[in-house]
């Protein structure tokens, strides 16, 4: 790219150059010789001057040269024949018009020719014939020529070393956005930061587009792989029941009346499931912002607290706020709720209490166990494979709840109490 700009460069200064100069360079040519004609017939006009009393007196001049040697000249009486001096014997053809009183210009084998009539008062008495090498004006056209030369090589390095520049300057941020597109298709969104050229505002446009892309896509990675780690932790557990229930199903006897019963279990372990897979899916495509709903928190409290109690879980719930409802997602609510319970049933003691109450502009729902704890709460909540403690259920349970604009913390370390708090849902509006 660099190249290209700098070649259109050069060769759009080349055609300009050539453009305005060559006039110019016929121009000067033509005024040089204008000018030597001029001061030859200026010269020959002196002399004619001077020679025309001479010649009407019936003397022959003896000096008609109009400057010096090398303007050599002749004059001619009336009739066209040479009377004296340096010249043909008879006036050129294309001079005769000077027998007429006129002035003649003319060119001749390398030389300036002028015919200019002698006078005698108003009487014309002769012509004067003088010529002059064109040597000078042609010297003085090839040093013009040779000074326009060097000015338009010189014009055209300056330009050159000016393209090489500005197309560095145009070159290097786009060479860092096609860097930076390569490297985002390779998996990898580390834009960079701070090259374009704040002079070229498109190419810094373009820019922050990619950034902005990079961030969003890196961010979508993100969300998929945790979202990945999140669906293997939260499938556990209801995998688990499944299999166990199947397990059951397959240890009785045909036709015993457990088998229908365990059958009943894993359908409905299957459902959970399948309610399970769904809620992750639609929180992880859920946009942020996303409108937040009416929850009844109770019943959707009941609702987890009896899926863990069909799972074999000892839950007991007390409810402080018979009318309490949030504004949030009921999935995401559902998931860290389960998320909390599994933590209680693995790592805690019985019993498991959960208890919803009134905390002002939030509704809280308190998780407690006999355990206790030894690490502090971020320890707690950071994120951990399942062999070191308690996974990343907790800190999947944090991020669902701080989307919902609320907070998970720890309440008390022994007994363990974790207190999930909630934006309370503002009253209907009474009808007008």
């Amino acid at each position: 790219m660099r190249a290209r700009i700098v070649r259109f460069a050069v060769i759009v200064s080349m055609v300009a150059i050539t453009v305005f100069g060559l006039p110019l360079a016929v121009g000067a040519a033509r005024y040089y010789v204008v000018d030597e004609q001029s001061d030859l017939e200026g010269d020959a006009q002196v002399a004619a001057d001077a020679i025309g009393p001479v010649l009407a007196a019936g003397s022959v001049p003896t000096d008609v040269s109009p400057v010096s040697a090398e303007s050599p000249a002749a004059v001619y009486g009336l009739d066209g024949r040479r009377v004296t001096g340096d010249g043909p014997d008879r006036l050129d053809a294309t001079l005769a018009g000077s027998l007429n009183g006129r002035v003649e210009r003319r060119g001749s084998a390398g030389a300036f020719l002028v015919a200019v009539p002698i006078l005698d008062g108003d009487r014309r008495v002769g012509v004067l014939r003088a010529e002059r090498s064109q040597d000078e004006a042609v010297e003085r056209t090839a040093v013009t020529w040779a000074v326009m030369l060097v000015l338009g090589v010189t014009a055209v390095a300056g330009t050159r070393l000016v393209a090489r520049r500005l197309a560095t300057r145009l070159a290097a941020p786009l060479e860092v956005l096609a860097d930076d597109a390569r490297r985002l298709g390779e998996g990898d969104f580390t834009v960079s930061a701070g090259t374009a050229d704040a002079a070229v505002p498109e190419v810094a446009a373009v820019h922050r587009s990619l950034s902005v892309t990079a961030t969003r896509l890196a961010d979508l990675l993100a969300r998929e792989r945790a979202f990945s780690a999140e669906a293997s932790h939260q499938l556990r557990t209801p995998l688990a029941g499944l299999r166990l229930r199947l397990e059951e199903a397959a240890s009785l006897p045909p036709g015993s009346p457990g088998v229908t019963e365990a059958v009943e279990g894993s359908l409905e372990s299957a459902d959970r499931l399948d309610r399970t897979v769904t809620e992750l899916l639609a929180l992880a495509r859920e946009p942020a912002g996303a409108r937040r709903a009416r929850v009844d928190i109770v019943d959707l409290v009941e609702q987890v607290v009896e899926d863990a109690r069909t799972d074999g879980m000892a839950v007991e719930l007390q409810v402080a706020d018979e009318g309490a409802a949030i504004s949030g997602s009921e999935a995401a609510v559902r998931q860290v709720l389960a998320v909390l319970l599994e933590n209680a049933r693995v790592h805690g003691e019985a019993p498991v209490t959960v208890t919803v109450r009134d905390a002002g502009p939030a509704v809280a729902l308190d998780v407690a166990d006999a355990g206790s704890l030894t690490v502090d709460e971020s320890a707690l909540f950071a994120a951990r494979s399942p062999a070191e403690g308690h996974g990343i259920g907790l800190a999947l349970a944090r991020r669902l709840a701080e989307d919902q604009g609320g907070r998970l913390r720890l309440r008390s370390a022994s007994p363990t109490t974790i207190t999930l708090l909630l934006p309370a849902a503002s009253d209907p509006a009474s009808p007008a």
